[in-house]
């Protein structure tokens, strides 16, 4: 019996190279590439768990980050390490020293600069595969049109209700995560439907983050749970969490879900 020929890789460069060569964009070279089972080495690990068809339904798909701190910046690592192929990072703010807990992106290098252009730079650095385009202003509606899906990365509950709005406007699912001292939320929101925005306090005062803090291994938690539902839904691998929300408790390492259509009013 004939065995399978092995799988061809690509490194980085070979792959611009045929782009410059080409005109074409590095997107399009990607997905060329991976249409004839050529597979870009970077990928190769995660070829147990993605197929070729997989990895390029990731490579046309278009994400929009909105939120560059502390989920934002781990979200978008584990976005552009994965092949996600276009990223719309959006955040007006700059960075703080009160960041550098937590933030991926918080640098000395990178203090007092806009968090969405560091998020463009930091992906460069990673995969220059990937397309991502930095919005250094607060997201709208016309940001999400062409999109799949919207990660909700802001830092407490005042702007979720307006985010979870938008992106049911837009006709497309938002994932939301939230971090609050050692407990992490996290929750899947289709148009129409209840999400975190409408768990979570919407009153004025101080969030429940500047309350009981955010550890760096919280966060990095929660965005590693986001990222996968993210990933899972660009996929179409049905969706735990739709209609649901995970909440986790890292003192006693207990995680639960409850369902937001059970909630009253």
């Amino acid at each position: 019996m004939t065995q399978p020929s092995a799988q061809t890789h690509l490194t980085d460069s070979e792959i611009l190279e045929r782009a410059r060569e080409s005109g074409r964009t590095i997107r399009q070279e990607v997905l060329l590439a991976l249409e004839h089972g050529e597979m870009p080495l970077r990928y190769q690990r995660n070829g147990q768990c993605l197929s070729p068809s997989d990895q390029a339904i990731l490579a046309r798909a278009h994400v929009v980050l909105v939120g560059c701190g502390g989920l934002g910046g781990h979200v978008l690592e584990s976005l552009v390490r994965t092949g996600v192929g276009r990223i719309t990072a959006c955040d007006p703010d700059v960075f703080e020293p009160s960041n550098a807990n937590r933030q991926l992106l918080a640098t000395t290098r990178t203090m007092g600069r806009s968090k969405a252009q560091a998020a463009q730079a930091r992906a460069g650095e990673i995969n220059p595969l990937v397309e991502v385009t930095a919005v250094a202003e607060e997201v709208i509606l016309d940001r999400l049109h062409g999109a799949q899906v919207v990660a909700d990365c802001l830092g407490g509950a005042l702007h979720r209700r307006g985010l979870q709005t938008m992106a049911a406007q837009a006709g497309i699912p938002l994932v939301s995560a939230a971090v609050s001292g050692w407990n992490v939320l996290v929750g899947s929101a289709w148009p129409g439907e209840p999400g975190l925005g409408e768990f979570m306090s919407n009153g004025a005062g101080p969030s429940a983050e500047q309350l009981q803090g955010n550890p760096c291994s919280t966060v990095a938690l929660a965005a590693s749970l986001q990222a996968t539902e993210l990933i899972h839904i660009l996929l179409g691998i049905p969706s735990a969490l739709r209609g649901n929300l995970l909440m986790v408790d890292l003192v006693e390492m207990r995680f639960s879900t409850v369902s937001l259509h059970t909630r009253d009013g």
